[in-house]
C-alpha cells in the first residue's frame, strides 16, 4: 500500500506543519547560510541568498535566485512516488518549501509563494479522475485530470543533449518525446492545437543541473538534457527554474544510469521506455504537474517496465497542455 503523499511529504520535509505555520517570523537582517540549510531553519523566515537546501529525505537543492522558483519533479518505477519539489525564493520574505501538498519555510513566503501559485495557475487546478473504474498503467481517454504546475514558456525551450552515460544510443526517442506536446495532438477522439514549442540544439558537454541524490544544482540558463545516478527507485527527474511570474527560463532532465532502457518501437524484457517517460518528463518542463497514479495518464507519478502506452496523450494530458498553450 502506497503512503499517503501527504503524510510522506512531511517526513521528508521533518516538520510538523501546524509548528511551521505557527512560528514567528524575525528580522529581515538574519541570514540562513551553508551546505545545508534545514526546513526548520527557514521557518525562521530568515534571509537567504546561497546555500543549499537539504530536506530529511536526503534530497538537496541549491537555493535559487531572488525571485526564482525551481520546481523538482522525479517520475519513479513500480507503486513508488518520492513527490514534488518546490524551493520558491521570495527574497527578504524567505524561502517556501513544497513537497507534494505540503508546504513549509517561512511563512510570510509561504503564503506570497501559494497567493502567486493560484495566478499562475489561472485558478484551481484540476485533480483526480473520472469515476471510469480501477486503476491502470496505460494513458488514458477516461480521465480528464491536469495539474498545473504555474511555469510556463514564452518562447521554444531551446535545450542541448549530453550523450555521457546514455544507456541507448540516439537522443530520437527524447526528441519524440517532446514533439508529443506540440504542434497538432490528435487523442481521445480531439484534434488541438498546442503552441508549446521546442528547438534542439545538439549535443552538449556540460552536465543537467540536476543532481544524484534526486535534488537540483545551480542554475546556468542553459536547457540541458542527459544521464547520471539517481535514487533508486527515480527513472528521471526534471529541475524548472521560472520567474515569480511563472515564466519559466531553464529546464535540465536526469535519466537514471541505474535502469534499463529501450527505445525501440517495441518494447521487450525488464526495460523502461525511454520514448514514454521523456513524454512524461517533458510534460513537466512544459508546466505540467502530475496527476493520480489511477488516472493512467502520461502525467501519473510513476510507470512500469515497457509502459509504451505513456507515449501516447490521454485526455487530461490534452486539456493540460492546452490550457497553458
Amino acid at each position: 500500500m502506497r503512503t499517503s503523499s501527504k503524510a510522506a511529504a512531511a517526513v521528508a520535509l521533518g516538520f510538523v506543519l501546524t509548528a511551521v505555520i505557527a512560528a514567528p517570523g524575525i528580522a529581515d537582517a538574519v541570514s540562513c547560510r551553508g551546505d545545508s540549510i534545514s526546513v526548520n531553519d527557514l521557518a525562521s523566515g530568515c534571509h537567504v541568498d546561497s546555500g543549499v537546501v537539504a530536506l530529511e529525505d536526503g534530497r538537496t537543492f541549491v537555493v535559487p535566485a531572488a525571485g526564482v522558483t525551481l520546481t523538482a519533479a522525479p517520475v519513479a518505477e513500480g507503486d513508488t512516488d518520492p513527490g514534488d519539489v518546490v524551493i520558491a525564493n521570495r527574497g527578504t520574505a524567505g524561502i517556501a518549501v513544497q513537497v507534494d501538498e505540503v508546504w513549509a519555510g517561512s511563512p510570510t513566503a509561504v503564503r506570497q509563494e501559494r497567493a502567486a501559485q493560484q495566478r499562475r495557475t489561472l485558478g484551481p487546478t484540476i485533480r483526480g479522475t473520472a469515476s471510469h473504474g480501477g486503476a491502470t498503467t496505460s494513458a488514458s481517454c477516461g480521465s480528464r485530470a491536469y495539474v498545473l504546475t504555474g511555469a510556463h514558456w514564452e518562447s521554444p525551450i531551446r535545450w542541448r543533449y549530453n550523450p555521457t552515460g546514455a544507456k541507448v544510443s540516439k537522443v530520437a526517442a527524447i526528441q519524440r518525446g517532446a514533439e508529443a506536446w506540440t504542434g497538432t495532438i490528435s487523442a481521445c477522439g480531439q484534434t488541438v492545437q498546442s503552441t508549446a514549442a521546442q528547438e534542439y540544439l545538439g549535443t552538449a558537454t556540460q552536465k543537467p543541473a540536476v543532481t544524484a541524490d534526486g535534488g537540483c544544482g545551480t542554475s546556468n540558463r542553459t536547457s540541458v538534457i542527459g544521464w547520471g545516478k539517481l535514487p533508486s527507485k527515480t527513472l528521471a527527474l526534471t529541475c524548472i527554474w521560472s520567474f515569480t511570474d511563472g515564466v519559466a527560463f531553464e529546464t535540465d532532465q536526469r535519466y537514471s544510469t541505474s535502469h534499463r532502457w529501450g527505445s525501440t518501437s517495441t518494447c521487450s524484457g525488464n526495460r523502461f521506455d525511454l520514448r514514454g517517460i521523456a513524454t512524461h518528463e517533458w510534460g513537466h518542463s512544459y508546466g505540467l504537474g502530475h496527476t493520480a497514479q489511477k488516472s493512467g495518464l502520461v502525467m501519473k507519478p510513476s510507470s512500469t517496465v515497457c509502459d509504451t502506452a505513456q507515449r501516447t496523450l490521454g485526455l487530461g494530458d490534452v486539456r493540460g497542455i492546452t490550457a497553458v498553450y
